[in-house]
């Protein structure tokens, strides 16, 4: 019975402490082009002080009409925390940008310079045809390996405050970049949080696990 109690309080707290998604949109008030949008969620997740993971969801929600493709994202590496890094996406045309510095290596103009990213080219930018991107309605989801320091002190919300700085003072900690409109244009679309309903504090967690362990020991004691 102890080894369950001490299971439900590693879990309640590890599910608290680590792995949140966070949901993002586009901000398309504040996009270059008015023509692409996108919805999804961003999770960071550390295994220990020098290994974690981020999986980024993404779905394409620009108008149908006007076709478009997401072909690149870019975030920031929160204190250069990340020093190496690959990716493994359900997108095969994807790979990752950012290297070798991630450090302000993904020019994105005029929303500044981020430092880690997915293309379906060399750069954020992109050229070529378009068409392996992710197309209006479809979703794709990208799982990067990290490799570092620093990262049991960090959570899914520093990504988030980790901003850009850019001349033009739109400063962001995400952005997708779109494609392959029917109308011939291209598209910039930075990303902003989604509001969700505050996490319980982990003392708040410890007595739910507290309450959850005494129904089990209560119940141990009826069953005798």
């Amino acid at each position: 019975m102890n080894k369950i109690m001490s299971l439900i309080v590693v879990v309640i707290l590890g599910l608290v402490l680590n792995g949140w998604a966070i949901p993002i949109v586009g901000d398309t008030a504040n996009s270059t082009g008015n023509l692409g949008n996108f919805s999804g969620s961003f999770t960071y997740s550390f295994t220990n002080d020098t290994s974690a993971t981020i999986v980024v969801n993404l779905t394409n929600t620009s108008p149908a009409a006007n076709g478009g493709y997401l072909t690149a994202f870019a975030f920031n590496n929160p204190n250069n925390s990340i020093t190496n890094a690959s990716l493994l996406s359900t997108s095969a045309s994807f790979g990752l940008i950012g290297t070798p510095d991630f450090n302000n290596t993904i020019p994105a103009n005029p929303f500044g310079d981020f430092d880690v990213g997915s293309s379906i080219t060399s750069s954020w930018l992109g050229g070529g045809r378009p068409l392996s991107g992710i197309a209006v309605g479809n979703s794709s989801t990208f799982t990067f390996f990290l490799t570092g320091s620093g990262f049991s002190s960090l959570t899914t919300q520093d990504f988030i405050d980790e901003l850009t700085s850019s001349p033009s003072g739109q400063n962001y900690w995400f952005a997708a970049r779109f494609r392959g409109f029917d109308n011939g244009g291209s598209d910039k679309v930075p990303g902003v949080p989604v509001e969700t309903p505050p996490i319980p504090e982990p003392s708040t967690i410890i007595l739910l696990a507290t309450g959850i362990m005494g129904l089990l020991l209560f119940r141990k004691k009826l069953a005798k």
